[in-house]
């Protein structure tokens, strides 16, 4: 009995040093990368970034409509209404490469007229374009050229090329690590804490705000003989951050 029990003995110890050798090597590290005590607290905030910049982009969404008693004459009155917006697109001077068409349709509204209402065409076409402009000042062209066609304008929107939505975007996260880190400092220093490290990070709120006009405001900024103006702002890119950080006992 006794020299059996021995050999189970060894293995328990051995396996009990190498759990121990294994666990030696998980070490808490400092934001300079060098080791620290355990974390025996935690602090978590909750931060905003935000970053601005001018639109160096304007989209704007035209369209010629046409009504009429058969789909057929809706079809060539549309064809005809968005060869002239095309017409007074160039004459602005804006190239087709900056416009494609969102929208073709053709359709019969079936609602019949109630009481006292006039009855409306049974047939109503849409063929709705999508400009897309490198200098923003240039949107009050398009909405000139869409008054001179008799075209409708659907909304007008001051943004960003992608690039520097990516880069405002990370100016935004720069700006909300930073708050991040000063709350937790504060909230550190007035609870006898030291922060050491970050542990968690949740960074999955972000916010984009373009400035936009709807066709009716955009059309009312129109003077009558004068050319169209809008007031294209900033653009602003927000980002929310959630960061908990680890922290011990301050020295």
């Amino acid at each position: 009995m006794q020299r059996d029990a021995l050999p189970v003995l060894v293995v328990v110890v051995a396996l009990l040093g190498a759990a121990l050798a294994g666990a030696a090597v998980v070490t808490a590290t400092n934001d300079d990368g060098t080791a620290s005590g355990p974390a025996d607290r935690a602090i978590t905030v909750d931060a905003t970034g935000e970053a601005q910049a001018p639109p160096n982009q304007a989209v704007v969404r035209v369209a010629a409509t046409a009504e009429g008693d058969n789909a057929s004459a809706v079809r060539d009155a549309l064809a005809a209404d968005a060869d002239a917006l095309r017409e007074e697109l160039t004459a602005a001077g804006i190239d087709e490469s900056a416009y494609e068409t969102t929208e073709y349709r053709i359709h019969e509204q079936r609602r019949p007229p109630r009481e006292g209402e006039r009855e409306e065409p049974t047939y109503r076409g849409v063929h709705a374009f999508e400009v897309t402009l490198d200098d923003p000042d240039r949107a009050g062209d398009v909405i000139d050229a869409a008054a001179n066609a008799d075209a409708e304008v659907g909304a007008v929107r001051f943004t960003l090329s992608e690039e520097t939505r990516d880069e405002l975007r990370e100016d935004a996260i720069a700006d909300a690590m930073g708050d991040a880190r000063t709350q937790a400092d504060a909230i550190a220093a007035n609870g006898g804490l030291q922060v050491t490290n970050v542990a968690t990070v949740d960074a999955s709120q972000q916010r984009y705000r373009p400035i936009s006009y709807d066709g009716a405001a955009a059309v009312a900024e129109r003077s009558a003989g004068a050319d169209t103006q809008l007031d294209t702002g900033e653009v602003s890119v927000s980002y929310q951050v959630r960061v908990s950080y680890n922290a011990t006992a301050a020295n």
